[in-house]
């Protein structure tokens, strides 16, 4: 990167150094990258205390609280809306564990848990940190560390992983795209209802700051007292016009909404037949697994409400959410769901003379399952007997 070098100006006074976090962070958070001018981004704080200090400490303000904004003072390398997507970016990619919000996701990494920065604990609203054993787990600490109370959550990663990629992948299917259609087009005409609603609002305000100043310069002037009250009215319905003309240029200067072209259309149901396929294979990476799933969802609320039950819910980028129980593998066949029912249904079983395999296919067709597997197997029933000492015949006979 080029360095100035002294005080004047020509190639004798340029050093070139090797780039480093704080040069390219000064470079992309630094409005004349977008050729705008600004004043105030960092201003005094009378009320931070600042012992010893002689003037108040420099605090940085966020946009909204710039005192100047000039946009186009100067030429640009990038344009306003790629700076403020930069901004966003940067925000974004630093993680905040300790905020129970859906910002500071943190930038995609190579491990495996595919929900690094999305999974939110859905007792304590923080976010989770991933924990890398046999299988990625997803551990939410924030309140031990704050309270000293004991961990919210400590999940199993790939079951949950497993729901969330089903749901993404029925986001993207061919089904849905009719579905987009009617939500773009309802957001297209929302958008000229308030782009109407912003016409009316500036010719009302315009129409009655004219009003005041016809009632203005028509009123005598030896009625002070009524002129003043005018001039007051006047200057108020000037304010109310000026606040109008800038929401009105506010809502002008947003992004208009996108619309499904035939090229994207025929792009995005390419994707939803290719990218199942690709999901599985070695072509993608861990990262951009990570940044495909972060383009529609924002966050995953997960919540354990019994032992082998975590209750799952996909906030969408857009706002919306979808539900869903998973059922995790657990450590002991007594936390599984039902246990007291299968234990007896086993016991039928065993009393009618079935085998330790016919009795897990039995179990298996009626809906229970193994601590580990999604079918009962039939050590799993073995376990049961003898921790209940049902002895098979051909013991019995010894």
């Amino acid at each position: 990167m080029p360095r100035r070098h002294g005080n004047g100006v020509g190639p004798d006074n340029v050093r070139w150094r090797r780039p480093s976090e704080a040069t390219m962070s000064a470079i992309l958070t630094n409005p004349a990258y977008a050729g705008a001018f600004v004043h105030g981004r960092r201003t005094s704080d009378p009320q931070r205390p600042s012992p010893g200090r002689r003037t108040p400490v420099m605090v940085r303000r966020p946009m909204e609280e710039w005192q100047c904004l000039i946009q186009d003072a100067s030429p640009a390398s990038i344009s306003w809306t790629q700076y403020l997507a930069n901004r966003a970016r940067l925000s974004d990619n630093t993680p905040r564990y300790m905020e129970p919000t859906d910002r500071g996701r943190g930038a995609p990494r190579e491990g495996a848990a595919l929900l690094q920065g999305l999974a939110t604990c859905g007792l304590c609203g923080h976010r989770m940190y991933v924990a890398y054993r046999r299988r990625p787990r997803y551990a939410c600490t924030s309140m031990k560390r704050a309270f000293a109370e004991p961990n919210c959550a400590h999940l199993d990663g790939p079951s949950i992983e497993a729901f969330v990629v089903r749901a993404f992948f029925d986001a993207i299917a061919p089904a849905q795209l009719e579905t987009l259609d009617e939500v773009l087009a309802q957001r297209q005409r929302e958008r000229q209802r308030l782009e109407t609603y912003h016409q009316q609002q500036v010719s009302h305000a315009r129409f009655a700051a004219t009003q005041a100043r016809r009632r203005y310069e028509h009123v005598d002037p030896a009625y002070r007292l009524a002129a003043a009250e005018l001039e007051r009215e006047w200057d108020d319905r000037l304010r109310a016009l000026r606040q109008a003309e800038e929401a009105a240029e506010r809502f002008a200067h947003e992004p208009d909404e996108p619309t499904l072209t035939p090229e994207l259309r025929a792009q995005l149901l390419h994707l939803s037949q290719c990218l199942p396929d690709l999901w599985s294979g070695p072509q993608l990476s861990y990262p951009q697994r990570k940044a495909l799933l972060r383009s529609l969802i924002s966050r995953v609320m997960v919540k354990r409400t019994a032992a082998d039950r975590v209750e799952v819910k996909i906030i969408w980028v857009r706002g919306h959410f979808s539900e869903g129980t998973v059922i995790p593998p657990v450590l002991h066949q007594h936390h599984v769901t039902g246990y007291d029912m299968m234990v007896e249904r086993t016991r039928q079983l065993w009393a009618e003379g079935y085998s330790d395999l016919q009795i897990a296919d039995v179990l298996s067709r009626e809906g229970f399952r193994s601590a580990r597997r999604e079918m009962v197997l039939a050590k799993t029933v073995m376990k049961i007997r003898h921790r209940h000492h049902w002895v098979s015949p051909s013991h019995q006979h010894r």
